[in-house]
């Protein structure tokens, strides 16, 4: 969705990228933790010239990888030798290209991070995930030990060598609203969860069901809301930005505002979930329900780094002292 045009992509509108996450999503949070981590990564190419991606990638890669620089670079010639061990690769069976994070020494000793683009049969992939939620998402730990020209490395803070909407747009705006939809859609699921377990369950000592107690009543209000106020911000900045995209440049504000809707929206879907559960009682415990796995794919998804206490920081910084991060 998110691939240049000359990589076989579709360069989709953000907007409909970010509704086709959320819909599969709907269907399976871990499968739209896969698709939220893929399809924004496809803009990855844009930072390559042409040739370079095409040779590279093919067409129609699917990209992976690994923000933690947990990597080690050797320079030699025009290219590194990249050596190391990263953890939460996200999809890593489905990958055709890695995308992995590894400082590198300037000229004047000073390093930098760079993504550092290596073809699949380059790494070595360990099945090791063993997180408490989205557990279908095969998050696992990539090694490599391999030569890598400088030429296939990108810093996702320049600017792209591709013009359109879609690269305007900030690529950790996009990143981080792929995350925030899959926030959405399994807060979406509680609710839903919640209300067929309400209507067949009865709380212990009162008459009735639980969907006609009063303090589930007002804990699915109170979700309710929630959602709903933290989809009305996300909606709201998303479009402001995409718009700005459409039109030229989006400026800092808006970028600022966009970082923060998708770390609001993270955090008010583990509320939600949170909160039903615990409104749900002992029936939640029971995976047939459906409750206690969007409690725990909530709480896994709240900790990104995108929409984790990062997030926030680069949009209050920018609020209020109008400090503007290259990776707002």
């Amino acid at each position: 969705m998110a691939l240049p045009a000359h990589c076989g992509g579709l360069e989709w509108p953000v907007p409909e990228i970010l509704d086709a996450v959320r819909r599969v999503a709907a269907a399976d949070p871990a499968a739209g933790w896969v698709a939220a981590i893929h399809a924004p990564a496809g803009a990855f190419l844009s930072r390559l010239e042409e040739s370079t991606a095409l040779s590279l990638a093919g067409t129609r890669p699917i990209i992976a990888g690994s923000s933690q620089p947990t990597g080690s670079t050797e320079r030699h010639g025009a290219g590194v030798r990249l050596r190391g061990r990263w953890p939460l690769v996200t999809g890593a069976p489905a990958m055709t290209l890695t995308a992995l994070a590894a400082p590198i020494s300037g000229p004047d000793g000073t390093a930098a991070t760079r993504w550092w683009l290596v073809p699949r049969q380059a790494v070595t992939v360990e099945e090791d995930w063993d997180a408490l939620g989205l557990r279908g998402s095969a998050s696992f730990t990539v090694e490599c030990d391999t030569d890598v020209p400088l030429a296939h490395s990108i810093v996702l803070t320049d600017p792209p060598k591709v013009d359109g909407p879609l690269f305007r747009y900030p690529l950790y705006g996009l990143m981080a609203g792929c995350i925030a939809a899959v926030a959405q859609a399994t807060a979406g699921r509680a609710m839903a969860a919640f209300a067929v377990l309400a209507a067949s369950s009865h709380a212990r000592y009162t008459k009735g069901t639980l969907a006609e107690q009063p303090f589930a009543q007002v804990a699915f209000a109170r979700a309710d809301g929630r959602l709903r106020a933290a989809t009305a911000l996300l909606d709201s900045a998303t479009g402001a930005a995409w718009n700005s995209a459409l039109a030229g440049e989006v400026s800092a504000g808006e970028r600022a505002r966009l970082r923060s809707a998708c770390s609001q929206m993270a955090e008010a879907a583990e509320t939600v979930c949170r909160e039903l559960f615990d409104a749900a009682g002992t029936a939640a415990i029971h995976y047939g329900n459906g409750l206690e796995g969007c409690w725990r794919d909530a709480v896994v998804i709240s900790r990104h780094a995108l929409v984790a206490a990062r997030g926030r920081q680069l949009a209050g910084a920018y609020e209020l002292s109008a400090t503007a991060a290259k990776d707002l």
